[in-house]
């Protein structure tokens, strides 16, 4: 009888944790357990500020948990099961050997790396590949598991890259809506409750088509900021628990054992300690951290933002050639790269859809080739942006042709269907990768192309689930773990390929920002909302996603509107894409505020697309920045108290409204800090404020 019952109470909580999680009624529920109208409270640059103590407290806790766990008699902080058995209750059965960490800097920038190697009787042998980044209080790892028997491996399963209780004491969980083509992108949210499970993910297999996997939880007694790199279905479960907050990270479906010489990987996961008092000294931890360490060097920096220009692509090239000749070649000095999008290669003369997988130029339209674009650009030293989407083909493509002549190269989940044009290249093979990689590489090399565009525009999800049952023997998970692996490896190669390339992350506007894919590119598209210019909320709906990414990424991109100050100003960010209507006024204009931008991040007010809201956000440091004040249509109503952040508190500041340059006021920044500074607004419709700050002494 007790037995019966304790299967009754496992179903009971099983349907519990699925009903509280949202899982039962989709994404909906799941945002229900949150409060999105969050504000934040203003602090000096001496509460903001990372301290020794944490970096201190940050490198206990990853040598006891990650670096000698197991070793010195403790369990990691990281799980997997074999056969139903968790590594937590078998760990002392595993031969654990700690890695030398190298020199600062020798592997990832900025950290300390290592390998963590664990060893068992049955063949099984794991690996943490590991780095510690002292100065930024930051740990991050990978648990790869391979199989060096000469049998089928255990079923693996329950496969956490992150399973434990984070330090945090009584904690507030925040994070951020995904990219979903629309107005409330990136928007910021709380959780309204942890006692129960909180079980996030993505839906589709775009990694941030839900949530971007970046976790703020910030506690009475500490704080984290959780990341996640995995550019598939992740998962993170939440729960508060006496001590702290409970996290697992976990590839969403993995159950699986392994063939002889087979090896898999968790999720990438990293945790960046602080002070958990006020959430956004944890955000500026974590933006830091990408800034300094994750982005690529050649990504857009401080001293470089970039400017693109459209210059179209299912036009032809007389027609582009015709507008470059008529272009102010003043302005060119201005202009980074030029900008071709979807249409310029073969087989899509009525629609970009129809040419995926074949990317080879269109003859009839390029006679010479994109390459003479590039060439065009080069004489003014603009570089190229070149789009292009190789993990997706038709089935009349070239790349549908070749995969085809080999096993495994081609995931269809519908052969019969003579018009399909979702066809997956499989880059879980590693001989289909390479073939892709060299034959994308040798594009980008004859194309000219110094910014590669990759999008990404289907769920691979249906795709990975077939390849699951009809390549790899029914094992659940297997085709995404080595897909994603493969993903990064023929991206890898291809900067290898490509001496100094850099990329755009695009997967239907920003649906592929998780952490790996960060540590390779940039989001110069964040959003398809900015596809449609012709949005009454655009303008509104531009300076929210602004707001929003900013607690996570420093750098992001969209097409600026130049139409009014009130558009110019809603597009202040580091990469623009710009009209070929832009003057050279329009390209120079708010370079300091994009440059201050890279710096840190302060969240002043959120107005979404309220037409009664006002939205506000500061960028700098503490000795100079600017606030950008976004009043909405129905908002004029008296002033608004501009509540600085990040000031020294003893210091003496000048603040000038660059709308009234001759009137700058000096006050204390702890006066500032307090809300002295007012801006008037305007009583009938929208109004952008810009004011900039310095200290005077």
């Amino acid at each position: 009888m007790s037995k019966i019952i304790q299967i009754i109470l496992s179903l009971l909580t099983a349907i519990t944790t699925v009903f509280l999680s949202g899982s039962l009624f989709g994404t909906g529920a799941q945002y229900a357990r949150f409060d999105k109208d969050v504000a934040f409270q203003s602090a000096d640059v001496r509460a903001l500020t990372l301290t020794d103590a944490e970096r201190a407290r940050a490198r206990r806790w990853y040598e006891d948990n990650i670096l000698y766990a197991g070793a010195n008699g403790r369990a990691p902080a990281y799980d997997f099961s074999v056969n139903g058995v968790s590594l937590r209750k078998t760990y002392a059965e595993w031969t654990f050997t700690p890695g030398e960490e190298s020199a600062a800097g020798a592997l990832r920038r900025g950290g300390k790396t290592a390998t963590v190697t664990l060893t068992h009787e049955s063949g099984l042998k794991a690996e943490v590949e590991t780095t510690f980044y002292e100065q930024n209080a930051t740990a991050e790892w990978t648990v790869y598991i391979e199989n060096t028997g000469e049998a089928d491996s255990g079923v693996i399963s329950s496969f956490y890259a992150l399973s434990a209780v984070l330090p945090t004491g009584k904690t507030q969980l925040y994070c951020s809506r995904g990219s979903h083509d629309d107005a409330g992108d990136f928007t910021m949210m709380r959780a309204k409750n942890t006692a129960f499970p909180l079980f996030l993910t993505c839906s589709d297999g775009r990694s941030t088509n839900e949530f971007l996997p970046y976790f703020n939880l910030s506690g009475t007694d500490g704080g984290a900021v959780l990341a996640i790199g995995w550019t598939g279905l992740w998962s993170a479960v939440f729960q508060q628990k006496t001590g702290g907050m409970s996290a697992r990270v976990s590839q969403k479906n993995l159950t699986a054992a392994l063939q002889p010489g087979e090896r898999i990987r968790s999720p990438l996961v990293s945790l960046s300690f602080f002070d958990g008092k006020n959430p956004v000294k944890g955000f500026g931890c974590f933006r830091n951290w990408i800034k300094d360490c994750v982005y690529p060097e050649n990504a857009p920096t401080v001293e470089n933002n970039m400017d693109i220009l459209f210059v179209s692509s299912t036009r032809t090239a007389a027609d582009i050639f015709y507008d470059l000749d008529r272009y102010d070649k003043n302005r060119l000095q201005y202009i980074d790269n030029f900008w071709m999008d979807a249409g310029w290669y073969a087989g899509c003369e009525t629609n970009w859809g129809d040419g995926v997988g074949n990317w080879t130029t269109s003859e009839e339209r390029f006679p010479e080739g994109i390459k003479a674009i590039a060439d065009y650009g080069a004489g003014y030293d603009t570089g190229l942006v070149l789009w292009y989407e190789p993990e997706r083909l038709t089935n009349r493509s070239y790349l549908y042709g070749v995969g085809m002549a080999h096993e495994r190269w081609i995931v269809n989940t519908d052969p019969k269907d003579e018009k399909n044009d979702v066809v997956m290249w499989n880059l879980a093979e590693d001989d289909a990768r390479a073939y892709l990689a060299d034959y994308i590489g040798t594009s980008l090399k004859n194309n000219g192309v110094s910014v590669y565009r990759q999008d990404f525009n289907f769920s691979p999800v249906k795709f990975w689930k077939y390849a699951d049952k009809h390549y790899y023997g029914g094992r659940t998970g297997i085709a995404e773990n080595r897909y994603v692996t493969g993903l990064y490896a023929y991206l890898d190669t291809l900067f290898a390929t490509v001496p100094g390339l850099v990329m755009d992350n695009c997967a239907s506007g920003g649906q592929r920002l998780d952490l790996e894919m960060t540590r390779r590119s940039v989001p110069m598209w964040r959003s398809d909302y900015n596809c449609d210019q012709n949005r009454p909320d655009l303008l509104d709906a531009t300076q929210a996603h602004t707001y929003g990414l900013s607690f996570w990424l420093p750098v992001s991109g969209t097409f600026i509107n130049f139409d009014s100050e009130y558009g110019a100003r809603s597009s202040i960010m580091p990469i623009l894409q710009v009209p070929m209507g832009a003057t050279a006024e329009n390209l120079t204009a708010y370079q300091t505020q994009r440059q201050q931008m890279l710096k840190n991040f302060y969240p002043l007010s959120y107005g979404g697309t309220d037409p009664a809201g006002i939205t506000a956000m500061q960028y700098g440091d503490e000795e100079a920045g600017s606030a950008l004040v976004y009043q909405h249509e129905k908002a004029g109503k008296g002033s608004f108290a501009v509540r600085f952040s990040g000031l020294d508190p003893e210091g003496t500041y000048t603040v000038t409204d660059l709308d009234a340059p001759d009137a700058p006021v000096t006050a204390a920044g702890k006066d500032l800090m307090a809300g002295s500074f007012t801006l008037d607004l305007q009583p009938d419709g929208r109004k952008a404020f810009v004011v900039e700050y310095m200290i005077v002494k």
